[in-house]
């Protein structure tokens, strides 16, 4: 037993414990262990003759030992604002132009671009030329027709910015659609071949559809636009009816049918009825006088023909001002324009299809 293990021994029996006998370790190999974060290392290997590949410190780049570079070919790099040079290149007066000492242009003469290996000075390129495409300007446009409510007798002209579009109407005539660009225009109605009657700068909206309507004045003749929008999203069969009263100022209007029905009630001077949905087929409606007691509420919401004349004794309108007949076809928009007075002996009932 050794010295060391005899002390132990004799200090555990002054301290009234009982010995504790440990093996002898001491001839045995150990493993060494790496300190915390190092790297393991192994007993009995020589590493003295291995190459070690340098680490770079924290955050910095690696670094290659200068001999490992020593037969690797390295390109120039132009400094900053500088240009690129090429190493050998032919400046074009058989000079280098890859020395640091020369510069990028060396030895060329002014005007030539600078010279790229083995080919000299650049070539010169053809410049090219293309044509520039001018884009057309857009414009919209809406559709505007006119009718000839008046009752003076007149043959009237209407013109558009100068253009004459309607010529020559009389009471009761319409001129077809025309294309209007966006925006303000001045439109004039004159007599035929005679003095202006009106002039007015009206707005005309794109994508939209009116018909203005040529109305008496104690002075002459005005204008009254009537949108021709509003009905869409029709059920299958069906078509849409309406009533504008454009003849004269103090009279207001019912629209009956079979049996006093009202269809149109309390329509005043210059005013339009909303659009109904009818379904296909023939109408006949009679105009009376309105009637205060008659009131929205008390009006057919939709028009079906069967409905209105079934069951019908006597399917008539007791002393009606005007009487007429609309054929609706399915998906079709129709407005009934009352135009005239009595006392002109011009007094009708004009249905326009929109």
């Amino acid at each position: 037993m050794s010295e060391t293990t005899n002390n132990n021994i004799s200090a555990a029996a002054e301290n009234g414990a009982a010995p504790t006998i440990w093996p002898d370790i001491s001839g045995i190999p150990t493993t060494p262990v790496a300190p915390s974060g190092g790297t393991p290392v192994y007993p009995g290997e020589d590493l003295s003759g291995v190459p070690t590949t340098p680490i770079a410190p924290t955050g910095s780049a690696p670094v290659i030992t200068l001999d490992e570079l020593a037969g690797i070919p390295t390109t120039p790099i132009a400094p900053t604002g500088g240009r690129p040079v090429y190493p050998g290149g032919d400046s074009g007066d058989g000079s280098s132009s890859g020395g640091a000492q020369h510069g990028p242009h060396h030895g060329m003469h002014p005007g030539m671009r600078p010279g790229y290996p083995g080919n000299g000075a650049w070539p010169n390129f053809p410049a090219f030329s293309f044509p520039t495409q001018t884009l057309p300007t857009i414009t919209y446009y809406g559709q505007v027709r006119f009718m000839n409510a008046t009752t003076n007798g007149l043959t009237l002209d209407v013109y558009i910015d100068g253009q004459n579009i309607f010529s020559g109407s009389t009471f009761a005539t319409v001129s077809a659609y025309i294309q209007v660009s966006d925006g303000f225009h001045t439109v004039t109605i004159r007599q035929t071949n005679g003095q202006i009657l009106y002039r007015q700068s009206i707005a005309f909206v794109a994508g939209e559809k009116a018909t203005m309507v040529l109305l008496d004045t104690a002075n002459g003749v005005t204008l009254t636009k009537v949108s021709d929008m509003g009905c869409s999203n029709l059920p299958s069969g069906y078509g849409c009816m309406r009533v504008a009263n454009m003849a004269y100022s103090g009279i207001s209007y019912d629209v009956r049918m079979f049996n006093n029905q009202v269809v149109f009630s309390g329509i005043g001077y210059k005013e339009v009825t909303s659009f109904k949905q009818a379904a296909a087929g023939n109408y006949t409606f009679f105009i009376t006088a309105a009637q205060s007691s008659v009131s929205t509420l008390s009006e057919l919401p939709v028009l079906i023909v069967s409905a209105l004349v079934g069951g019908c004794a006597n399917c008539t309108v007791s002393n009606p001002i005007l009487t007429y007949s609309v054929n609706v076809q399915a998906g079709k928009t129709y407005t009934s324009y009352i135009i005239g007075n009595p006392w002109s002996n011009l007094y009708r009932v004009y249905t326009l299809e929109d």
